[in-house]
């Protein structure tokens, strides 16, 4: 996740860049037109212009190669090519609030009627779902929503926690470790899933947690991966997206396995990266813009979909090499799998202190 601050003034001024054209970096995919809305009234016109198109555009807060925004953006475009949405792209957005407010604003007042804050923007969403009551907006991560201002989840723990029972089967040191921007909920919840996970299947295991202070600093994420690595840590799983790209320089070449996040991380390390833990944004974009179309997307509310939804999932790597996953390991990540989709596990859900 990424909620880093930036200085006001450098944040405002990236703001600048983005409404002159809704962002330094945009694209359009497709054509419509229309006003936000959730009446009845404005979502006959939605449908009668651009082919039933809802005109939505997504905010990201880093650059589409970051693992994070990858998957945002990879979600909407999909939709975009499925005709479902006529699609604009803001990235690299300003990630200080009355920057990300600046561009919410412009995106509403141009006619977006859904505008996808991917970051934890839930004050800036909600002041500009305020200022412009046709217009309907969602942030990601839970908390408060309001008419036209929604909210996503992010389970991506639910993996995480399977990602560990793996862990536990294949580390030799009985160490494991986890990296992470900050200790934000997301990321606080996916380290403790991830030991847990672990300590079901070798309750010998300890947990190195490191909080980098950084979402952008690869060299950081590096070098935390690289400090666990020399107190013995031989699997390691992140939580950011230079955290992880960090995490996979340091264990790419080594006996050290690992796990992407969010995205499949298989190519930066093909020998070294045990699996990725996927967060499958089409799900939740999609509901959102079926919502917006049929006029059922007030009162805002909190968009759900975890394993059991495939909203999130563990996908293995069938190159990995740097370890054996034993066949009773893998069998019983199977059967927990089951479990949580069918409801009779759940996977404890820690946010934090």
């Amino acid at each position: 996740m990424r909620r880093d601050l930036r200085a006001v003034a450098l944040g405002l001024a990236v703001a600048a860049c983005a409404l002159i054209a809704y962002g330094c970096g945009n694209s359009d995919n497709g054509g419509g037109g229309g006003g936000g809305s959730t009446t009845a009234a404005n979502t006959a016109a939605a449908s009668s212009s651009g082919g039933g198109k809802v005109k939505t555009a997504i905010v990201l807060p880093c650059p589409r190669s970051d693992p994070w925004c990858a998957q945002g953006f990879a979600a909407a475009q999909q939709l975009a090519s499925e005709g479902v949405i006529q699609l604009k792209v803001v990235d690299g957005a300003p990630q200080d609030n009355a920057g990300v407010a600046q561009v919410l604003g412009q995106l509403a007042q141009g006619g977006q009627q859904l505008i996808l804050a991917h970051s934890t923007w839930q004050d800036p969403a909600l002041e500009t779902g305020k200022k412009f009551p046709k217009a309907d907006l969602a942030f990601a991560g839970t908390g408060t929503t309001s008419e036209n201002v929604a909210t996503y989840d992010e389970p991506i723990y639910e993996p995480a926690y399977l990602a560990g029972m793996i862990a536990g089967g294949i580390t030799k040191s009985n160490v494991i470790g986890g990296t992470a921007g900050q200790d934000v909920p997301l990321c606080h919840a996916e380290l403790v899933a991830f030991e847990k996970g672990a300590k079901r299947t070798n309750p010998k295991i300890k947990m190195l947690s490191t909080y980098i202070g950084d979402w952008n600093d690869v060299a950081k994420g590096k070098s935390a991966a690289t400090a666990q690595m020399d107190q013995k840590a031989d699997v390691l799983i992140s939580c950011g997206g230079a955290p992880a790209n960090g995490m996979a320089q340091a264990i790419k070449g080594t006996k050290v396995s690992g796990f992407g996040y969010v995205g499949d991380m298989s190519a930066q390390a093909p020998e070294n990266m045990a699996g990725s833990i996927i967060y499958n944004l089409y799900p939740y974009f999609k509901a959102m813009a079926t919502d917006v179309k049929d006029g059922k997307y007030s009162p805002g509310k909190t968009y759900k979909f975890g394993l059991a939804d495939d909203g999130v999932s563990l996908k293995q790597n069938p190159q990995f090499s740097a370890a054996k996953i034993p066949e009773s390991i893998s069998s019983e990540v199977e059967k927990v799998q089951q479990q949580i989709k069918d409801g009779s596990f759940k996977v404890p859900y820690v946010a934090g202190s």
